[in-house]
């Protein structure tokens, strides 16, 4: 075949490579259909995936937390929040706070106290320096008798220091809530030796709330004389159970606080020039507490 018609015949062959007719005629080229098609979308296909992904890890995670116990039982069961030697919280929630604008006299000055601190160790007994520290003593009753302290935990444990308890916030909250009101210092000489107790206050201030420590050694840099710091002033002591003072941890509870009330033997004997005048009202400084 000459060479000019070789060139034409070549130029009239199909291009196949280009163009594929459906059914041989027509001339429409081939369209996938779904879901082929994606495939010669490449973006629009990985946007597919990605989405589909993300949400694959939302259910997914939807699904794990539904498995999940939102308020976990523990095996103390009590209505307080507890914490492990580590600082680990387990526990249910702190019971309701209890606000009081001021304390209710409770004290009786011509008895003598003594208490009972009832906590998950065992119980630890104390008398009351009520001749002494009547103030102190009278809040730490009237709060005792409100059930103030039942259920609170001990929030700090230095050994060869203190214990301490009567944060109603205990160890969730930030150390300084209190029973509503305060009560001003009652300076005395009564050291801080092992076995006493004092109230905690917040450095520099002369008044404290609800929060009191037992010395678990002799601490004479928190004595009246100290000349260093602030001092604590003892309003009572323990008499019974350092075995359990010395064995309490961070978490432990303090179950209850009683106290038990007795007639002073050496209370001097009421005369009828000590009864008041019920003719004259007395005047706010003859019924102001005396302090020592």
């Amino acid at each position: 075949m000459p060479r000019q018609q070789r060139k034409q015949h070549q130029n009239q062959r199909p291009n196949r490579r280009k163009q594929y007719q459906v059914g041989g005629a027509g001339g429409e080229k081939y369209k996938p259909g779904f879901p082929m098609n994606i495939f010669q979308k490449t973006n629009w296909f990985w946007g597919v995936g990605l989405v589909a992904m993300i949400g694959g890890l939302i259910v997914g995670a939807f699904a794990f937390a539904a498995t999940q116990d939102v308020n976990p039982v523990f095996d103390d069961q009590t209505p307080t929040s507890t914490i492990a030697a580590t600082g680990t919280v387990s526990g249910t929630a702190t019971p309701a706070r209890q606000q009081f604008p001021a304390a209710e006299q409770v004290l009786v000055p011509t008895s003598t106290y003594t208490g009972t601190i009832s906590t998950s160790k065992g119980d630890i007994e104390i008398e009351f320096f009520a001749d002494v520290a009547p103030n102190t003593v009278n809040s730490f009753l009237f709060l005792a008798r409100e059930g103030f302290f039942n259920g609170q935990v001990v929030h700090r444990v230095d050994d060869g220091f203190v214990i301490q308890s009567g944060d109603p916030d205990g160890i969730n909250g930030n150390g300084f809530d209190g029973p509503g009101y305060s009560t001003n210092d009652e300076p005395n000489q009564i050291r801080n030796e092992r076995g006493t107790l004092s109230m905690a206050k917040v450095g520099g201030q002369t008044s404290f709330g609800s929060q009191w420590f037992i010395n678990l050694d002799d601490n004479p840099t928190l004595d009246y004389d100290n000349g260093a710091g602030d001092s604590f002033y003892p309003f009572a002591r323990v008499t019974s159970g350092m075995d359990v003072v010395d064995s309490i941890e961070v978490g432990d509870i303090i179950e209850a606080v009683t106290f038990v009330e007795k007639p002073d033997p050496n209370a001097p004997t009421p005369t009828a020039t000590d009864a008041p005048e019920t003719e004259t009202p007395a005047s706010s400084e003859e019924t102001a507490t005396p302090t020592p």
